[in-house]
């Protein structure tokens, strides 16, 4: 079984971005039960492994030497989901701090005015990840600055 796909990294992102978006739910829902099937398949009492839900670094290792030794399908691929699973909470170990900086970076394109179509994107992922009132303001303020932007673009190349 091929889990190349497959990606828990993507399943979270998913979920947070789906709130007030009908589509986006029913989306993030069927990729989360994507996910679980492929988990209960791949884990079960038949396969005689058990499923690491927050793997440690020598849990990764175990598997992948087994997937090594015995060079199964079915091992290779609990391999990557088992490493999958520990590069996303690796990076949730640090995620706080990329928050923080992100912010800071929004923040100072909109004081300086220099938004893009790129920082709304990033705002609104910020504004979904950490819906505080400040981070939802910072999100629409970005937006209105870009449309703005857009705007008067538009506006003067009528005038041209």
């Amino acid at each position: 079984m091929s889990t190349d796909s497959i990606n828990y990294s993507a399943v979270t992102q998913a979920l947070k971005m789906a709130p007030g978006n009908p589509e986006k739910i029913a989306r993030a829902k069927q990729l989360e039960r994507d996910y679980n099937d492929t988990i209960s398949l791949m884990f079960s009492e038949e396969s005689g492994v058990s499923f690491i839900p927050v793997p440690t670094t020598q849990d990764v290792d175990r598997f992948d030497t087994r997937a090594k030794e015995t060079n199964n399908p079915d091992d290779i691929a609990r391999a990557h989901l088992i490493r999958d699973r520990f590069d996303y909470y690796e990076g949730e170990k640090t995620a706080h701090i990329d928050h923080r900086v992100l912010g800071g970076q929004l923040r100072t394109k909109l004081a300086e005015g220099t938004v893009t179509r790129a920082d709304v994107k990033a705002a609104e992922r910020y504004a979904k990840s950490n819906p505080t009132p400040d981070n939802i303001g910072l999100y629409t303020q970005i937006k209105r600055s870009a449309e703005e932007v857009s705007h008067n673009d538009n506006c003067n190349s009528t005038l041209l």
